[in-house]
């Protein structure tokens, strides 16, 4: 394609080899006959909305976006750059997955700061219709082109990155660990997102040190927000996703949580106590009161977990018909019955031939096709968690070969989600037993052993980010 070659000439080249007029075309196009005439006479030459290159894109037979990289191109030519055609030209670029496109626009605003508003408003469009890998790219340059460290936008973006790496195991550490340092910048409805978002994230890892900091900030934010029940969420621009009930109950949960996981069970217990009715709360709609029911669920289903964890055998029954009414705790359930048993040399067969047919769906599907509420890392680290258990279950039940093969179960998921903790568990277990493993056992064992080398290599040639102290 010649240099000189624009949009203008090949919409005349294409008229003169298909022996067209401007109004056969116009007609084949959908595209006003003056408004062709003002784009190929014209002097300057009008100037293409990004709809009306669509539509001549069609009409010239060509595939959707053809045009897109010359358009990209002559946005700047002749005249200043403008949003009126920009925003729409961008939007329709992430919709068709033109990153290159983006890219070059985003090349020739760089230079002009002036610009990063309307780059960030439009990346803000882009992340509401899910069309993320584009927004990534506008995000992106309003950091690295806000000068202003305490910037809402920048704040905004930090999160925004964080909200849509989360589930990619490569970049989801340093996007949360990037997006720590702007937590408190944001409007408050997206800090209490925020937050949640962090607590959960190192949840999932285990880190139940950042899991209860985390929380405590969030109950801290809601603590306030009841207290002064003085905002107006429906004027402010970034609303509360979800009712406020369901932040500062889920602030107790996750700080009764980091106390279980870490067999502080009393506090945890405290904690479960604050969650368990929250009927008080003022203005609740439907929603709300769904979430005040929920929460009430969990403090009971908690309540006999830690029971259970703390040893009581008297907990057991009722916790399992608990467990029966609600089918989508059972392997949460069912690891709590194992770890218990196991720590305190009991044995629950019975109880676990009643949940068989639920945790062999568990075993054979899917964790992200999963019927329940919970995201699929949790999922996984739930089924990741469930082997590791049902392992020393049986080799306690001297049934060596079955614990061997829920061991390297549990360390291939382990490996998957990058959960250290679960891994090195898994590799002491093996070594503890490897006696009683096949040679083809061994073999497997060594694969995902490989694997994990491999994925610290690959990580380590990532740039790092120093997670630092987190207060």
């Amino acid at each position: 394609m010649e240099h000189n070659t624009t949009i203008r000439t090949q919409l005349e080249e294409h008229i003169r080899r298909e022996r067209q007029t401007l109004q056969s075309f116009a007609d084949a196009s959908g595209v006003n006959r003056g408004t062709l005439s003002g784009i190929i006479n014209g002097n300057p030459p009008r100037l293409i909305s990004p709809g009306q290159l669509d539509l001549i894109t069609a009409g010239m037979g060509l595939p959707e976006g053809a045009l897109y990289e010359m358009y990209a191109d002559e946005c700047f030519r002749e005249t200043a750059a403008h949003w009126r055609r920009l925003r729409p030209f961008l939007l329709r670029c992430a919709q068709l997955k033109k990153l290159i496109c983006i890219n070059k626009v985003l090349d020739r605003l760089a230079d002009n700061l002036s610009h990063i508003p309307d780059i960030f408003d439009t990346a803000e469009i882009m992340y509401e219709e899910n069309w993320h890998e584009a927004a990534l790219l506008l995000y992106e340059r309003v950091i690295e082109s806000e000068k202003y460290s305490h910037s809402e936008r920048l704040a905004i973006s930090h999160l925004r990155l964080f909200q849509i790496h989360e589930k990619d195991e490569r970049r989801n550490l340093e996007a949360a660990l990037r997006f720590h340092s702007y937590r408190w910048r944001l409007p408050e409805a997206l800090s209490l997102d925020g937050l949640h978002m962090l607590a959960e994230f190192f949840a999932v890892k285990k880190q139940w040190d950042k899991v209860e900091f985390y929380a405590d900030e969030l109950r801290e934010l809601t603590d306030g927000l009841c207290r002064t029940r003085q905002r107006d969420w429906d004027t402010d621009s970034y609303t509360l996703r979800r009712p406020l009930v369901f932040y500062y109950g889920k602030s107790r949960l996750l700080k009764a949580s980091a106390y279980e996981f870490t067999g502080k069970y009393e506090e945890s217990k405290r904690f479960i106590a604050e969650y368990a009715e929250l009927g008080w709360f003022r203005d609740l709609d439907e929603t709300g009161q769904h979430y005040v029911e929920l929460f009430r669920l969990f403090a009971k289903a908690n309540t006999m977990c830690v029971d259970v964890k703390m040893g009581s055998k008297r907990a057991v029954a009722p916790y399992v018909e608990l467990l029966l009414e609600q089918p989508e705790e059972i392997l949460e359930g069912v690891n709590t019955l194992l770890e218990s048993a196991n720590k305190y040399g009991y044995f629950i067969d019975a109880e676990l031939g009643l949940f068989a047919d639920q945790l062999n769906y568990y075993s054979t599907t899917d964790p992200g096709q999963w019927e329940n509420q919970y995201k699929e890392e949790f999922n996984v680290d739930r089924l990741a968690t469930y082997y590791r258990h049902l392992a020393v279950y049986y080799f306690r039940k001297e049934r060596f070969e079955e614990g061997i093969k829920k061991i390297l179960d549990s360390f291939h998921l382990s490996v998957q989600m990058s959960q250290q903790d679960n891994i090195i568990k898994c590799m002491t277990l093996f070594e503890q037993y490897r006696n009683y493993a096949t040679v083809r056992l061994q073999y497997l064992y060594a694969y995902i052993c490989g694997k994990v080398v491999s994925d610290e290599v690959q990580e380590n040639s990532h740039h790092a980010v120093s997670p630092g102290v987190y207060g």
